[in-house]
C-alpha cells in the first residue's frame, strides 16, 4: 500500500460520480466514451504519479477500448452499440489487470481468467487495507494527526445536524419570512426526492470503493499474474487418446458425409436440387444459422479436447493434431455452405440485421478457425486465449466500421432498383444510421 491513498480515493470518487452524472436517467451515448476515457486517463495519471508508466502493449489496448467505446455514439444500431460497450468493459478489465506489465499479450485462457479474478478480489479488498504510517512516526506522525482531525470533523457534523435542525424549526415557527427562506432552501435541496438522492449517494459510495480497489491494483499491484511458462491448462488431462480419437473420427465422418452432399446439391447448382424434389430457394434458405452453431460448437470441441486429452507419445500427438485439423477443414466447408445459403436467401428476401450480423460473422469465424489450425500445427495453442480476445474485440470494431443499418438500407434499395420488392416497413424500423442511405 502507498503511504497515502488519497489520490486513489479522489480518482475513484470522480469515476463513481461520473457514472451517476453521465448515466442516471440518460441514454448510453457519448457519455460512455467520456467515462471510458476518464477511466483510462485516471489510471494513467496515477501510474505516472507513482513513478511508473503504462506498458506499451496497454497503450495499444487503450486505443482499441476507445474505438469500441466510440461506437456508443457513432452508431445508433443497438447491437453494434451494445457489443461495443460490452467489449470495451472487458477490455478495461484486462487493461487494468495488466497496466504496468502488458502481460495480456502472452496470456493463456487460464491466465486471463486468473487476472480478472485477482482484479475483482482486489476491487473488493484493497480499499479496506489502511496505508502504513511513516516509520519514523509509528503512532503520532502526520497521518495519525490527519486521521484524528478527520474523525473530529465527522463527529462535529453529526452533532451539529440535529441541533441546527431543531433551532431552524423553532425559528421558522417564530418568523414567517425566515420560514419562507428555509422553505426555499429546502426546495433547492430537493428533499422531496430524498429517497432517490440517498440511493444515488449510496451507489456512488459503493462504486467509489470498487474503483479505488481497481486503481490500487492497476497502479500498485500486490500480485501480478505472469504468463504461464508453457501451456498450463486449468485442469489436468484425464481423457484417454483412444476416446478422443473415436469422438473426433465420428464427428469427422458425419461432417464428411454432410460436405459431400453440399458439393453435390448446394454447390452443384439447381439441377441436382430439383432432382431431389426441392426448389433451389427452399433448399438454400434453411440452415445457415444452425451451420454457424455447428462451427462454433466444433471450435469449442477442439479446444476442450485439446485441454483434457492425454497425448503421451509424439505419434499420438501428431494423430490428434491431424484429426483436429481435418475437423476444422470440414467445418470451413460447412461455413462456406452456410455463407452460400445466406447469400441466396438475402438475394431472394433482402437483408435484415440478423442476416447481416451472420453475413459478417461467418468469414470472421472462418479466419479464426484458420488461425487455430495454424496454432495447432505449430504447437502454439497456449496463444489461443490471445487469439480469441483479438477476434472478439475485432468483431466488435468490424460491426461499428461496417455500419449495419446503412448497409441494409443500401442493399435493399439496390434490390428494389433492380426490380425486386422493397420492404419499406422494415426500413422504417432501422436506426438513424440508415437515414443517409
Amino acid at each position: 500500500m502507498p503511504k497515502s491513498t488519497t489520490p486513489f480515493w479522489l480518482a475513484a470518487f470522480v469515476l463513481g460520480s461520473g457514472v451517476d452524472i453521465l448515466f442516471w436517467g440518460k441514454p448510453v451515448g457519448i457519455s460512455f466514451f467520456i467515462w471510458a476515457a476518464l477511466a483510462l486517463s485516471s489510471a494513467w495519471f496515477l501510474t505516472l504519479k507513482a513513478g511508473s508508466h503504462p506498458a506499451r502493449a496497454n497503450i495499444l489496448l487503450g486505443v482499441i477500448i476507445l474505438g469500441l467505446a466510440a461506437q456508443s455514439f457513432l452508431r445508433a444500431e443497438p447491437f453494434s452499440r451494445g457489443l461495443g460497450v460490452l467489449l470495451a468493459l472487458i477490455g478495461l478489465m484486462i487493461w487494468a489487470a495488466t497496466l504496468r506489465n502488458g502481460n495480456w499479450l502472452h496470456f493463456t485462457v487460464w491466465d486471463y481468467i486468473r487476472a480478472v479474478a485477482v482484479l475483482v478480489f482486489a476491487a473488493l479488498t484493497r480499499p479496506f487495507q489502511q496505508p502504513k504510517p511513516a516509520e519514523n512516526h509509528p503512532t503520532g506522525g502526520p497521518y495519525s494527526v490527519r486521521l484524528q482531525q478527520g474523525r473530529a470533523v465527522l463527529r462535529g457534523l453529526l452533532l451539529a445536524v440535529p441541533i441546527v435542525g431543531l433551532f431552524a424549526l423553532l425559528l421558522a415557527s417564530a418568523d414567517l419570512v425566515f420560514a419562507k427562506q428555509i422553505e426555499t432552501v429546502l426546495q433547492a435541496l430537493r428533499l422531496d426526492r430524498l429517497p432517490e438522492t440517498l440511493f444515488r449517494l449510496f451507489y456512488i459510495g459503493v462504486l467509489t470503493v470498487i474503483f479505488c480497489g481497481v486503481l490500487l491494483h492497476a497502479v500498485l499491484p500486490r500480485q501480478e499474474i505472469r504468463p504461464s511458462a508453457r501451456e498450463a491448462p486449468f485442469l489436468s488431462p484425464f481423457l484417454g487418446w483412444t476416446e478422443s480419437s473415436i469422438v473426433l473420427s465420428s464427428v469427422n465422418a458425419l461432417f464428411a458425409f454432410f460436405v459431400v452432399l453440399q458439393f453435390r446439391y448446394l454447390f452443384g447448382g439447381q439441377v441436382n436440387i430439383h432432382e431431389a424434389g426441392f426448389t433451389y430457394a427452399e433448399y438454400a434458405r434453411r440452415g445457415f444459422g444452425e451451420l454457424v452453431w455447428v462451427a462454433l460448437i466444433s471450435l469449442g470441441l477442439v479446444l476442450a479436447l485439446h485441454t483434457i486429452t492425454r497425448r503421451e507419445t509424439p505419434r499420438r500427438q501428431r494423430s490428434f493434431t491431424l484429426l483436429n485439423g481435418l475437423l476444422i477443414g470440414l467445418v470451413l466447408v460447412i461455413l462456406a455452405s452456410a455463407l452460400q445459403r445466406l447469400i441466396l436467401y438475402e438475394q431472394a428476401y433482402g437483408f435484415t440485421r440478423l442476416r447481416t450480423y451472420t453475413y459478417l460473422f461467418i468469414p470472421w469465424l472462418g479466419l479464426l478457425l484458420l488461425t487455430v489450425v495454424g496454432l495447432l500445427f505449430s504447437g502454439q495453442m497456449r496463444r489461443v486465449g490471445l487469439v480469441l480476445l483479438i477476434f472478439g474485440l475485432g468483431y466488435g470494431l468490424l460491426l461499428g466500421f461496417w455500419n449495419v443499418d446503412s448497409w441494409i438500407a443500401r442493399q435493399n434499395i439496390q434490390r428494389a432498383m433492380n426490380g425486386q420488392d422493397l420492404d419499406g416497413d422494415y426500413l422504417q424500423t432501422l436506426s438513424a444510421d440508415a437515414v443517409p442511405e
